[in-house]
């Protein structure tokens, strides 16, 4: 309680904003007119336009590239403790729940995308699995909260990240940064490279490698998990054809590795399953790897070629790309040293989309934007859950031994594609008021084919509770008309105030994961039959209404911001999953939901060499569910057989998150700065699974961060320490896929947050 004060404590008293997350540049000449004492300008593009994030309409919050390195944050699951609001964690097996102000996509089920979406030089990627890329030479991150499915488009019907890497330069530059991280142990080393080849052709070519040891210390393996490898390289190169056309053409390459894993066993259980407490340590043990750790490996392509076009005072954008993943997963689902509960998951995805968009210039009184954009997708996955969990339920119990127990493999192939033509306009009424406006129409097509077959020993698991059945056709069709409104007021210089209403959607369709039992007599000669699959399987498309109202200020001579809006957001059709740890499994519905509630972002330039910044969301999430009765583990019912419903919190959905940091740069000697910074992170408590069940306390860390830099930037030192007091809260929890262990000894399934890491790092610039 003390921390969760301090805290919120912090936030109040620096009107709560964006910790350290208000630094993202992008020269521009408004940069010019800022004080000397001021703040930078934050110029985004989360409306495919360079825009200053306090000139529009949405929640945006962006991340500046360098700062992302001098903190040491490695990946998108640390950025995105920077902004609040946000949450980001990982299943066991790498399944991931992405929420923003309380609402997304819960882990397990991949089939499905996400409901942010997750773009990467304007390249939308529709998998999960590319949201843990490699993480190397970017210019910015952008967080754009809210429904913005006019221009943003699929997928992004709660909100969206947009990574912007470094482009290339017309000069020759090198530079590099690498250190070791000493808490854990492992290097980690980034080089780029401006490479001006003719007049008007340059390219930028950048490569990343890391070798970072986990958290968490496997007692049976001697081996600390999750330790992740990451490869990657990207070569960009531009083209100035003529004074009216640009070409850029990139390709990126990504190899991750974890190997192990940090969830544990939390309970009362015998001293040979682990300490049965939420820490550092874990024992477990597959028998499926060389070293008895659970290995995943995911190796990605990313390839782009953007044109862009001058028509008059227009402009004319199209961009093609194509994306490909394959991805090998071993995991010991039992975590324990029993080697009762291994999966395996191979994964191949092709992706291609092009997008192609005209616009009138910004600085009209009407300007407008209009364009189409087709995807299509081809995903194939191979599952096999192999089951030997011995002597469940005990000996007197029907059936003795055979739940649990008895291997079986899930084929799911699915084809997609969707096209969408989409129009924006911005009206300038006045020289203070403005109303924008947008619609989007999209036409979704899903063909799926999903089998399940089973192997020896045959027991009531692989026969009853998880029959086998055919390769089935699936097939769900979507047609979306979704859009944007908003209108703002300029109350004063550097004041505006705004109202946004947004509507979007995303696609339902079949899950991978769902157990599909059904009774025994609707069996066909020991298969499930295929109306029974597509019914066990089948989704329904998800729709989001979005409101919100908001203030966005600049004041004291550009020295404070204060940003401040409140939200409600309404989901008919959420897309949610439950895994019930018994014989339903998975169990993936749909259900309303909403959230709503407000935030507040300041940044505060106390001198030239000092500048604080915080941030704090409060976000109520609930959605209304058939809850699981305990006694029987089925969904509820009343005496005549009709569902209970009743609202609940959502999962992943903590109501507060704030963020407090400042930075201080300090003149040395010899043209030398000393840069400092500091930041604090509340997060309260959360649910895990859906029915409030497996609590996550609250959660507060503390990063420090420490640097000498020279004057003219080419060379530097930092040390950056993340969650300082190794504060611990669940991450994620579930119930334990092995029935003993929740049986027997009321344990669950948990994995803590990222403890403490210090990273030293040394870069240099020619």
């Amino acid at each position: 309680m003390h921390n969760r004060r301090v805290a919120l404590g912090l936030s109040l008293c620096l009107s709560a904003a964006l910790a350290r997350a208000v630094t993202a540049e992008e020269k521009t000449p408004a940069d010019s007119a800022t004080s000397s004492e001021g703040l930078t300008e934050i110029v985004v593009t989360a409306r495919k336009r360079s825009e200053s994030a306090q000139d529009i309409p949405v929640s945006v919050q962006a991340l500046d590239g360098s700062q992302l390195s001098k903190q040491g944050i490695k990946d998108l699951f640390e950025a995105v403790t920077l902004v609040p609001g946000v949450v980001f964690s990982r299943a066991p097996d790498d399944g991931l729940a992405l929420t923003f102000r309380g609402l997304g996509t819960q882990a397990r089920p991949q089939a499905f995308e996400q409901s942010v979406a997750l773009f990467t030089d304007g390249i939308f990627m529709g998998k999960s699995r590319l949201y843990s890329a490699s993480f190397f030479d970017v210019d910015r991150m952008e967080f754009i909260k809210g429904t913005e499915s006019t221009l943003l488009g699929k997928n992004a019907s709660l909100g969206a990240i947009s990574i912007v890497s470094k482009q290339p330069g017309d000069t020759f530059t090198l530079e590099g940064r690498g250190g070791y991280e000493f808490q854990n142990g492992g290097p980690l080393f980034d080089v780029a490279s401006n490479i001006p080849l003719t007049d008007g052709v340059s390219m930028r070519v950048a490569a990343h490698y890391s070798d970072l040891d986990g958290w968490v210390h496997n007692d049976f393996t001697k081996h600390d998990g999750p330790e992740h490898k990451d490869t990657g390289a990207r070569v960009t190169l531009r083209a100035r054809v003529n004074d009216a056309l640009s070409l850029t053409g990139s390709y990126q390459y990504s190899d991750q590795r974890q190997i192990g894993s940090n969830y544990q066993l939390v309970g009362q259980v015998p001293g040979i399953y682990g300490d049965g407490v939420l820490d550092g340590h874990t024992s477990q043990f597959t028998g499926l790897t060389n070293d008895g750790d659970t290995q995943h490996e995911t190796k990605s392509h990313l390839l782009s070629l953007k044109a862009e076009l001058q028509l008059g005072e227009n402009s004319l954008v199209s961009q093609s790309s194509y994306v490909h993943y394959d991805l090998h997963n071993v995991d010991d689902f039992d975590f324990s040293p029993d080697d009762s509960i291994n999966f395996t998951r191979v994964e191949a995805y092709n992706q291609f989309a092009q997008e192609i968009r005209f616009a009138s210039p910004s600085d009209r009184r009407i300007d407008y934007m209009v364009g189409a954009f087709f995807l299509h997708s081809h995903w194939n996955s191979q599952e096999g859950q192999l089951w030997a969990v011995p002597g469940f339920p005990p000996a007197g119990g029907p059936p003795s031994g055979q739940l649990f127990n008895g291997p079986f493999f899930n084929h799911f192939i699915q084809d997609s594609n969707a096209y969408s033509a989409f129009a924006s306009s911005t009206w300038n009424l006045t020289d203070s008021l403005k109303v924008s406006g947008g619609a989007r129409y999209t036409r979704e097509d899903k063909d799926a084919n999903y089998g399940r077959t089973n192997s020896a020993p045959y027991t009531v698991w692989n026969t009853i509770a998880n029959p086998p059945f055919d390769p089935t056709a699936l097939r769900h069709a979507s047609n979306f008309l979704d859009g944007n409104l908003s209108l703002q007021y300029e109350l004063a210089r550097d004041m505006m105030a705004y109202l946004a209403y947004g509507h979007g959607s995303k696609s339902g369709g079949f899950v991978e994961t769902n157990t599909i039992a059904v009774p025994p007599t609707l069996l066909i000669n020991g298969k499930v039959p295929a109306a029974l699959v597509a019914a066990g399987s089948g989704i329904k498309d998800e729709f989001t209404s979005s409101y919100e109202v908001g203030l966005k200020s600049t004041l004291l001579e550009h020295r404070l911001r204060i940003n401040i809006d409140a939200f409600w957001t309404n989901i008919k059709d959420f897309q949610d999953t439950v895994f019930t740890g018994g014989t339903l499994g998975f169990i993936t519905s749909n259900g309303p939901a909403r959230s709503r509630g407000v935030e507040l972002n300041t940044a505060y330039a106390v001198t030239a060499p000092l500048k604080i910044y915080a941030g704090a969301t409060f976000a109520d999430a609930t959605g209304i569910i058939q809850p699981i009765d305990p006694a029987t583990v089925f969904p509820e019912v009343d005496s005549h057989g009709n569902p209970v419903l009743a609202r609940y919190r959502l999962t992943q959905a903590p109501r507060v998150i704030a963020n407090v940091g400042g930075a201080y740069d300090i003149a040395l000697p010899n043209n030398l700065t000393l840069q400092l910074g500091a930041e604090v992170r509340y997060r309260s408590s959360m649910f895990n699974q859906l029915q409030e069940q497996f609590f996550s306390k609250e959660l507060t860390t503390l990063n420090v961060s420490a640097g000498i830099e020279s004057e003219s930037g080419r060379w530097g030192v930092d040390v950056a320490a993340r969650n300082v007091t190794n504060a611990i809260s669940e991450d994620f929890a579930s119930p334990s896929v092995d029935p003993r262990f929740g049986s027997f000894y009321g344990a669950y399934l948990a994995g803590p947050n990222a403890l403490r890491t210090v990273t030293l790092t040394v870069h240099a610039r020619l």
